[in-house]
């Protein structure tokens, strides 16, 4: 099994998939009124961050140089920071400073090296999106369900809850659906809509 490691040359500055006036708009809020972007910008960093973790990678743009180990020869590399341009490799070498002849697949990142080695395998290079503007639809899709679903979560806990009746001896008790287990296939454990699962799996980077 290949052990990759990942340095990180130039960090990326921004890791919103959503501006905040792309959010308002999806959501019908007037974007003429900043009294609330405070809150926006939290749900969209928050979010955005929670999409990374599930995906298990970097969606920004960045520089980085990764190290792979025990590569095989013929065996492909999928580099972690996909998409990535072919003018934006730097460099695959080998043994300290020796090229490598590869072919790239940009979407994927999946690197094909020809080059027989038998040493570590060296990938200097950048890739991901340049975020806000570059981030796929559908990733700004998933910020606004789950941006959405947070609001309306909200909104239910400020006005339900449990709430009681009493008249002398007796009590009713009224428990809302905040009060009750999540239906199947309503989400994952952690809150995400289900339909964002299934939009992020196109975009998850499995490693073996």
């Amino acid at each position: 099994m290949a052990d990759v490691t990942v340095k990180i040359i130039t960090p990326a500055e921004e890791h919103a998939l959503i501006t905040i006036d792309e959010l308002k708009t999806a959501l019908g809020v007037t974007t003429s009124t900043p009294a609330t972007d405070a809150q926006w910008s939290w749900l969209i960093d928050i979010n955005s961050a929670a999409i990374v973790g599930l995906l298990n990678r970097s969606l920004a743009y960045e520089e980085v140089q990764e190290t792979w180990r025990g590569v095989q020869n013929g065996e492909r590399v999928y580099l972690s920071h996909f998409p990535v341009k072919a003018d934006d490799i730097e460099s695959v070498t080998t043994a300290g400073n020796v090229m490598l002849a590869y072919e790239l697949e940009e979407d994927s990142g999946k690197l094909q090296i020809f080059t027989g080695y038998q040493e570590d395998v060296v990938v200097t290079y950048s890739g991901g999106y340049n975020l806000p503007d570059e981030a796929p639809m559908d990733l700004k899709q998933c910020i606004v369900l789950m941006a959405a679903t947070w609001k309306a979560q909200l909104a239910m806990v400020q006005v339900t809850g449990v709430r009681m009746i009493s008249h002398k001896e007796s009590r009713v008790m009224f428990h809302t659906p905040t009060n009750t287990a999540s239906a199947p296939g309503s989400g994952s454990s952690a809150g995400v809509p289900s339909a964002v699962e299934a939009i992020l799996e196109g975009y998850t980077r499995y490693w073996v």
